[in-house]
């Protein structure tokens, strides 16, 4: 799988991400198929609740929904989305089946347990647990002196850094991150003008 992955041209990946203002109940999430070429060849709109606990849920419904037997694997933007709502990466690679990358573009800092059993009283336990499976990103060094810090399931470090290098065209984020922040910062901007008028 790995080697399959590197080798071949045309692989394709399942770009997700997220947008959201605090106080709203849902996020937007939005996840983009795109080729290593370039080509955007699937686009897929869902939710996920603000300070929930279903993100994971949430971004298999967004894989499911585009019906496809074609994504070789998924990146994600972040971890930890939509204001502490943490993905079960494990989990989600056994329900994908595919190998999963949690991407991060500063450096980790700050005590999220600590924000957790102040933010979070009521279910912090599930959620501190949820953290601490995620385990300490890696750090990949790119062309450029790029700067990125991933988490990933069902993959090693080799193939995830030559696969983050195949969809980099410019900045630290994969492009098919990149698009997908793009359209889901425009449909909750979207939605807030049209909820204005």
């Amino acid at each position: 799988m790995a080697e399959s992955l590197i080798s071949k041209p045309g692989v394709r990946a399942l770009g997700v991400a997220e947008s959201f203002r605090l106080g709203s109940p849902y996020s937007v999430l939005v996840g983009v198929v795109m080729r290593s070429d370039g080509m955007i060849d699937g686009v897929s709109l869902g939710r996920t609740t603000v300070g929930g606990l279903d993100a994971t849920e949430s971004i298999v419904r967004l894989y499911e929904s585009l019906g496809r037997n074609d994504i070789q694997f998924l990146m994600i933007d972040g971890c930890i989305i939509s204001w502490y709502n943490i993905i079960d990466l494990e989990e989600l690679a056994r329900k994908l089946d595919i190998p999963i990358l949690c991407l991060a573009f500063e450096e980790p800092e700050g005590d999220v347990i600590n924000a957790l059993r102040k933010l979070f009283p009521n279910d912090s336990d599930v959620r501190i647990t949820l953290y601490e499976k995620l385990g300490k990103p890696k750090e990949i060094l790119l062309p450029g002196n790029v700067r990125l810090y991933a988490r990933f399931v069902n993959i090693d470090y080799r193939t995830a850094r030559t696969l983050i290098k195949k969809f980099l065209k410019e900045g630290k984020r994969p492009e098919p991150i990149r698009i997908a922040r793009l359209i889901a910062n425009a449909v909750l901007n979207y939605g807030i003008i049209v909820q204005r008028t």
